[in-house]
């Protein structure tokens, strides 16, 4: 099923949904049992709070049923978002996914925005394709494009569908014996965004799966000039490596232009709670960035020069 030709989410999970997004504990487990096995797919309804937009739901797929179920998904990265964004902003969405982000921020800059979202996975630009179309979000623009360091074509492994990540697809190096690999176009975000019109983006979100640095360069007219006011900035240290690279050296490319660097706080204790509240504002979860890169995964934010601190 495709598009609007997804049904409408059942009573059950309706039910289900009303129940778990109110409880104070254990709603994970609850949320696992219902899942667990299941390939049931129908159209969603997000919370209020996120927009409430209507959105492509697979019980597979580990994302969309925290969204669905838990009502929110990346609560401290999503808070952040929250916080930010307000009518008539542009917010640029490097590595959509199914757009989870991408409805979020337009629902947060209203039609007077802009959003413009990239994925190159195929399957998932799809699912993100008819989540913007059904809810008919025309400030939307979307591209079937990696961000990198120049205009190419590069290879992505995708994730694999019969596990419950559907978010790690990933750039890597040309490999022959990768039969399920997809050869996928890839622009500079600068140039991209010249040709688009956008001036300005108030906040960048980059969650690349290692491909953090490829991103970064080819954004680098925009970093000297701080067209890129805020950045929300995944870092993936073991798929870094694999492509010879460190966080130090992608944070290096941010601190030498001049951006302050902060992280959110993803610990278990953290996460816990931005689970359990997800509408608290981003700045009970903001810390030293030094702090933040302790973590196997930092999760971290960046601010031009002339933007007030969060600390």
């Amino acid at each position: 099923m495709h598009g609007d030709e997804l049904k409408p989410a059942p009573l059950w999970a309706n039910l289900a949904a009303s129940l778990t997004r109110r409880m104070p504990r254990a709603r994970y487990r609850l949320i696992e049992r219902l899942c667990r096995g299941s390939s049931e797919r129908f159209a969603a309804k997000m919370a209020k709070q996120l927009g409430g937009y209507t959105f492509d739901c697979s019980l597979r797929d580990r994302m969309a049923r925290d969204v669905f179920f838990a009502g929110c998904f990346a609560n401290q990265e999503v808070a952040f978002v929250r916080g930010v964004l307000k009518a008539g902003m542009c917010f640029v969405d490097v590595g959509a996914n199914w757009g989870l982000f991408t409805l979020v921020a337009s629902h947060l800059v209203g039609t007077s925005g802009r959003v413009v979202a990239l994925e190159p996975d195929p399957r998932m630009f799809a699912k993100l394709t008819a989540n913007v179309g059904r809810n008919h979000l025309h400030q939307v623009k979307l591209f079937e494009l990696a961000a990198a360091d120049c205009d190419s074509e590069l290879v992505l492994a995708p994730h694999d569908q019969a596990g419950e990540n559907w978010g790690i697809s990933r750039l890597v190096e040309p490999d022959l014996t990768n039969a399920a690999a997809f050869h996928v176009r890839a622009r500079r975000l600068d140039s991209l965004l010249n040709e688009a019109g956008v001036r300005t983006v108030e906040l960048v979100k980059i969650d690349v799966e290692g491909a953090e640095a490829l991103v970064l360069a080819g954004m680098e007219q925009g970093l000297r000039d701080y067209r890129y006011r805020r950045i929300l900035l995944e870092l993936h240290p073991v798929e870094l490596a694999e492509r010879r690279r460190t966080t130090r050296d992608v944070i290096a490319a941010l601190l030498q232009r001049g951006y302050k660097g902060y992280a959110l706080d993803n610990s278990e204790q953290a996460g816990r709670r931005a689970y359990y509240h997800p509408w608290l504002h981003f700045s009970e979860f903001i810390r030293p960035l030094d702090e933040g890169m302790k973590n196997p995964q930092p999760h971290t934010v960046w601010l031009s020069p002339d933007e007030p601190d969060l600390m």
